[in-house]
């Protein structure tokens, strides 16, 4: 049994994996553990925050512990939306230039998997959220929100012809703000709602519909 430590920006995304990849990749022997990143280590709170040492920090506490482990792997998930930028960042001018975000995330991936050195480290930024994987197939919402068909048919109809993953990272277009727009309760509900749709679309379409995501899950089963 190989161990996977994936760190994430919140509660939300610690529960998608517990829920959606769990299990699938319990069958393929890899135990996934997933921790929010410490943002106070004294208080133990942990998720969030803009400054990406507290990231660093607790990606290199435990690639210290398991240096000398080949049958431990650590991964990160965290979104371009608002990527961390304070602190000792990647986030950068060469970064920044960028128009597309497929080819950011492919840079800060890179930057990330050189500065942390460590062999069985696995890189991954969301594009451009996480919810992007729900708008993969929006009705999966109603899952959630029965009261709400024409809200997401309106949703559906202003994304029409968008892939998820290019839908953008600006503070009025960013996925999880497209919902809110239609959805208000959802700012408040992200943990429960966006874990439950996720569920109801099931991994195997995520994958499908969602390349970038497809392709780190894929290095990840590749342990």
């Amino acid at each position: 049994m190989k161990k996977l430590f994936i760190i994430v920006e919140g509660e939300t995304e610690e529960r998608f994996l517990r829920k959606v990849l769990y299990n699938d990749f319990i069958t393929q022997g890899i135990h996934i553990e997933a921790q929010q990143w410490l943002t106070n280590r004294k208080l133990g709170i942990g998720g969030g925050g803009n400054n990406f040492d507290l990231i660093e920090n607790h990606l290199q506490r435990l690639m210290a512990r398991y240096k000398h482990d080949n049958n431990i792997f650590i991964s990160v998930m965290i979104d371009l939306y608002a990527f961390p930028k304070q602190g000792n960042s990647i986030y950068d001018a060469d970064v920044e230039r960028l128009k597309s975000g497929i080819n950011k995330v492919i840079l800060l991936e890179k930057k990330m998997e050189e500065r942390m050195g460590y062999r069985n480290f696995i890189p991954y930024v969301q594009l451009h959220e996480y919810e992007a994987l729900l708008l993969s197939k929006p009705n999966a919402l109603s899952i959630f929100y029965t009261d709400k068909a024409k809200e997401i048919e309106a949703l559906k109809t202003e994304i029409n012809g968008m892939h998820p993953e290019e839908i953008n990272e600006t503070p009025q277009g960013a996925p999880s703000k497209r919902i809110i727009k239609y959805i208000p309760r959802y700012e408040k509900q992200k943990t429960s709602a966006g874990v439950a749709t996720a569920e109801a679309i099931g991994l195997p379409y995520l994958r499908t519909a969602c390349t970038h995501f497809n392709d780190w899950v894929s290095k990840l089963e590749s342990i």
